[in-house]
């Protein structure tokens, strides 16, 4: 009788260690790269257990979204971004689209900003991205941003206008909150849960299926979290300001407690807009 391998059997061997030292080394080169240029990384680029590694992730990640995210997302993946699957994305190359067709470009970092500095680089139109990538042990979901959560999460959405200025407008009003000397303030605060709520984590509802879909690029990128957000749908909340300030969280560590459903990609853009 013929057995079915499991997902872990189907991985490439990437284990935590090597991963460690390769976001080691990683980190170490995109320290010397700009805005929009790739980084140099030794000895010869990415390697290959690196970039079967994304061909797994991507296709996992993919898979689901076909069915359970927003169509929004799925067109700006296919026609904005339009990745190659068999290699983890040139940054330059990547870059060069997006900002052609939206005005962003793609900034290497090195891992997760302080709430200030990501959203100063949002400012900028720059959409902070790292370069390395998750060990196997952490494919379906991991608390580390690589770049399977930047450039499946992040970057689709930029291609989306309404998200666009979405995503701007958090960087401009974080900007202003600074230069009013408000970093350290109740209002910045309320500032980063509304952006776990809809940025990280929302959901949203879709008209022609009438059914819930993901939008939020965390919850894309971790596949796993995508599943519960859909298996459990008695975490859903109404997006509203109350809802997102009294149960919203920007803890990074795990799965949502709960996840707020927006009325559709364009009116969630303009709540928080609005907010």
């Amino acid at each position: 009788m013929a057995v079915t391998p499991s997902v872990s059997e189907l991985l490439p061997f990437y284990p935590d260690q090597i991963a460690a030292t390769r976001k080691s080394i990683i980190n170490f080169a995109v320290a010397a790269t700009s805005v929009g240029a790739t980084p140099t990384i030794p000895p010869q680029g990415y390697l290959d257990e690196e970039n079967k590694m994304w061909k797994s992730v991507y296709k996992r990640v993919t898979n689901l979204a076909f069915e359970h995210a927003c169509p929004e997302y799925i067109t700006a993946l296919i026609e904005g971004a339009a990745y190659e699957t068999e290699t983890i994305p040139d940054v330059q190359r990547a870059s060069t689209r997006l900002e052609d067709m939206t005005g962003w470009k793609i900034a290497p970092v090195t891992g997760s900003l302080s709430a200030v500095d990501f959203f100063a680089k949002l400012a900028y139109g720059h959409m902070p991205c790292t370069m390395y990538i998750r060990p196997h042990t952490k494919f379906a979901f991991t608390e580390d941003p690589d770049c399977v959560h930047e450039l499946l999460g992040h970057v689709p959405a930029l291609f989306i206008p309404s998200w666009s200025r979405l995503y701007h407008g958090f960087g401009a009003t974080a900007r202003r909150l600074t230069m009013e000397g408000r970093i350290q303030s109740e209002a910045m605060d309320q500032l980063q849960l509304m952006y776990f709520a809809v940025v990280e984590k929302g959901l949203v509802h879709d008209a022609a299926s009438g059914r819930t879909k993901a939008i939020g690029a965390s919850v894309i990128s971790g596949s796993n979290e995508l599943l519960h957000a859909m298996n459990h749908p008695e975490k859903h909340l109404p997006l509203t300001v109350d809802n997102v300030l009294k149960y919203g969280s920007t803890d990074e560590d795990g799965f949502m407690e709960w996840f707020f459903v927006g009325e559709s990609v364009d009116h969630m853009a303009d709540f928080v807009a609005v907010w």
